[in-house]
């Protein structure tokens, strides 16, 4: 039963071996990627229209 050991032995490293952040840790870690992806949002917003327009200028041309 090689998996019953694996589960067994993914528990004891988890619980005994792991470092977890601290809560604040994690709040803090949470905006960055927070900020982060509305970043990312926003820069992906604006390229797309950017494209759709200048699409829409060369197809409008035809």
């Amino acid at each position: 039963m090689k998996i019953v050991q694996y589960f067994k032995d993914s528990f004891v490293e988890f619980k005994d071996h792991v470092t977890w952040p601290s809560f604040s840790s994690l709040q803090k870690d949470t905006i960055i990627v927070a900020i982060a992806t509305v970043l990312l949002a926003i820069f992906l917003f604006v390229v797309d229209k950017i494209f759709t327009d200048v699409l829409n200028m060369i197809y409008g041309a035809f």
